[in-house]
């Protein structure tokens, strides 16, 4: 099973440990044989100049570090340094990305930007038991600047991981939402372009996270592939979070969250074969956390709001030698748009959407997918194009309309090089538009690093 292949581990420093231990007590003993049958000096000179070698070699292994470097894979769906924890033997894991970026844009400011520097903490307490964190420091300080408001420090998500079966775990803490491609798997290696595909910003509002408990697990046992899965009940949204064009306010964050009202998460992903994932995810929940209208100007002042949120994703990957492809597709019903409109006084074309859509496809080819490199770095040089189209008021409640500006659209080309790969260097060009004609073009670059 997973959980045990995983975590039930003999070191290979321990084993060759023991193997020369044996060959040296073996060498020992006959260098004794010897000595009692007083056999020539030179025979006895070559034997103890192999003890010498072997003693040498055992206190090299043993005064040298047994925890190696991890590789850089994902674990439980966690980002390629988020999984560092479950790598590796000791206590303590500590990894982390970081993320710069310059923006220039056509008719407005441009911007240099420590986006983001992010620290994992993790410890393996044993085999069953591990926790996991990632702190984020958010536009490089605290405090504000004359060219914009202040950065922040954040907790992203914290947790404790109870592994007990293949087909079923326990996780509880700061969750961070298993919906969408990019929420989970977040670090700038992972994705295409300087920016996060903006579907996966304002719709799905990644980076979420929301405090909860639940299970995941693999069935891979029992279908050809690999079948896993996620399921948790979380603190909801907070419908006063919600705007016309974006849905990001209505996390809560982990700062005492409401949860008045909670919501179930969701995801499975199906790899039937190596280079081709299938992954679906769902949220169903109350927003309203308990709150009526409390807008004296408004005949509903006082009506309750559930809120019921409803938002479903379904998303497909794919990577044949140097050909990687991503497509993902969001759709989201709410209730009570025209309440929530009257709580948080949206009049017009301001309102909340009570369904909201959107879409992606973004294809790219390593270049060097074909080069012969005699380093020890796996270089890439991809060359990608995205095209995304969302409308985040596809329907307002009667007596409102929609901001032609909320139905959007852009283009994405640039290029992902990794000299390694933790280590990627960005540049994309992207053409944005809208039904408003006011997208402004903006031309990106970026660094991004893992550890």
């Amino acid at each position: 099973m997973l959980t045990v292949n995983l975590f039930a581990e003999e070191t290979s420093q321990e084993q060759r440990i023991k193997e020369l231990e044996e060959k040296l007590k073996a060498v020992t003993d006959e260098v004794q044989k010897l000595k009692s049958e007083k056999e020539g000096n030179a025979k006895l000179e070559e034997i103890e100049e192999k003890l010498n070698v072997l003693a040498e070699e055992i206190d090299n292994i043993k005064s040298a570090a047994v925890i190696e470097e991890p590789t850089y894979e994902q674990v439980f769906g966690m980002g390629p340094a988020a999984s560092k924890v479950y790598q590796t033997n000791q206590g303590l894991s500590i990894g982390g990305y970081g993320e710069f970026t310059g923006q220039f844009r056509e008719d407005g400011n441009n911007t240099l930007d420590a986006l983001r520097a992010v620290l994992y903490f993790g410890y393996k307490f044993n085999d069953r038991i591990i926790f996991n964190s990632e702190i984020e420091f958010e536009h490089a300080t605290t405090s504000s600047t004359n060219a914009s408001g202040q950065g922040d420090v954040s907790v992203e998500f914290a947790y404790l991981d109870f592994l007990l079966y293949d087909f079923v775990n326990l996780r509880g803490g700061l969750l961070l939402a298993p919906f969408g491609i990019i929420n989970e798997v977040h670090e700038p290696t992972t994705f295409f372009g300087v920016l996060r595909p903006d579907v996966e910003t304002f719709i799905i509002p990644t980076t979420w996270r929301e405090n909860g408990a639940g299970i995941f697990g693999s069935f891979s046992e029992f279908v050809p592939g690999s079948l896993t899965y996620k399921a948790y009940v979380v603190n909801s949204l907070d419908s006063r979070g919600f705007t016309a064009f974006s849905n990001r306010g209505a996390r809560q964050k982990g700062n005492r969250a409401l949860a008045n009202d909670v919501a179930f998460i969701g995801r499975l992903e199906y790899d039937p074969f190596p280079g081709l994932k299938f992954g679906g995810s769902i949220f169903l929940g109350n927003t309203g956390q308990n709150q009526s209208v409390d807008n004296p100007d408004s005949p509903l002042n006082g009506e309750k709001i559930d809120g019921f949120f409803q938002m479903y994703e379904a998303d497909v990957q794919f990577q044949y030698r140097g050909l990687e492809a991503r497509s993902l597709l969001v759709w989201t019903f709410l209730d009570d748009a025209a309440l929530i409109n009257a709580d948080n006084g949206f009049t017009g074309d301001e309102s909340v959407g009570s369904q909201q859509w959107g879409w992606y496809i973004v294809g790219a080819y390593n270049a060097l997918s074909l080069a012969n490199f005699n380093s020890k770095y796996l270089q890439y040089f991809a060359p990608f194009i995205r095209y995304e189209k969302l409308n985040t008021q596809r329907l307002v409640p009667t007596g409102f309309f929609s901001d032609p500006a909320t139905d959007r659209q852009n283009i994405a080309f640039g290029i992902n090089y990794k000299p390694m790969p933790q280590v990627v260097i960005k540049a994309d060009y992207r053409w944005n538009d809208n039904d408003a004609d006011t997208g402004k073009n903006e031309f990106n670059i970026g660094l991004g690093y893992v550890f």
